[in-house]
């Protein structure tokens, strides 16, 4: 018996889909950074020093848990009339490096001392400006329950100090106490008594320039001053008064003294330091911090 049979091939074909080309995201483009500088003063007034155990940290404020994206220990003069220094890297689009941010982010400044986290006037929220951008922000310690600028550990302590307490036009309790208001006649505001450490109910206790004098025999100036405990000082000068532009100015404390751009701390006396009258016709002011 012949036996057929049939031998049957079978193609298999396996069909591959064409690779699709993974997408690439370009890498976010460093940029300048933002750096945010300033002085952070205590509910009183005065600038922290390093002896506060203070440190200055920038986070996201939405990011309630804390990620930390600058930090800088708060310590007396990193710079003329600043305490602080925060470096906020930034990035061009999303998604960014882990310590960068795109401008608009917002961003909270946190105060901590030793450890512990502080109330900070006025509200340190705001919105990551373009990178680059340099901008100075000033804080103050503590509660200001009516947001004017004057803590109010400060203005209860002011107003118990007060000998014309309860004299008609006096400020009787934090509502009354306004920040524009000058109520010893001096011609300087409560706010501006608060951030140079004097008394705002003594005519006679305020930040001010005692004479400008040519010094015989030497192209040097004496620029007085009054000062007080706990604060530093600084010069400036610009061509014309009305300038917007005032620019740190080369100083010494003694007549035959080398010239640096200094700061001085306050004695709570007069003090006088030598400018280059030589540089020509200019003005000078003294910065308080």
């Amino acid at each position: 018996m012949k036996s057929n049979f049939s031998l049957i091939l079978g193609l298999a074909v396996v069909l591959v889909a064409p690779c699709e080309a993974a997408t690439r995201v370009a890498p976010a483009v460093p940029k300048p950074p933002v750096i945010t500088y300033g002085l952070i003063r205590d509910e009183y007034g005065v600038p922290l020093t390093k002896d506060s155990k203070a440190v200055a940290r920038l986070l996201k404020d939405a990011d309630q848990a804390g990620k930390i994206y600058a930090q800088s220990v708060v310590e007396a003069n990193v710079y003329l009339g600043m305490n602080y220094r925060l470096s906020l890297e930034i990035d061009s689009k999303g998604p960014v490096r882990s310590r960068a941010v795109t401008v608009g982010t917002p961003m909270r400044v946190q105060a901590l001392i030793d450890g512990s986290e502080e109330a900070l006037s006025p509200r340190p929220v705001w919105n990551t400006p373009a990178a680059g951008t340099p901008q100075r922000l000033d804080y103050t310690l503590g509660e200001d329950a009516d947001g004017d600028g004057l803590p109010d550990a400060w203005e209860l302590w002011m107003l118990e100090l007060n000998p014309r307490y309860g004299e008609p036009g006096q400020p009787m309790d934090i509502a009354s106490f306004r920040p524009e208001d000058d109520c010893d006649g001096d011609g300087i505001s409560n706010l501006r008594e608060f951030m140079a450490g004097t008394d705002p109910f003594s005519a006679t206790d305020l930040f001010s320039i005692v004479s400008f004098e040519k010094v015989p025999g030497t192209t040097l100036a004496a620029l007085t001053f009054k000062t007080s405990l706990d604060h530093v000082y600084h010069v400036l000068m610009a061509e014309r008064a009305d300038n917007p532009n005032w620019t740190p100015v080369a100083t010494t404390s003694h007549v035959d003294g080398e010239f640096g751009y200094e700061t001085y701390e306050g004695t709570g006396r007069k003090m006088t330091v030598y400018v280059d009258a030589a540089l020509g016709a200019a003005f000078f002011k003294v910065a308080c911090h």
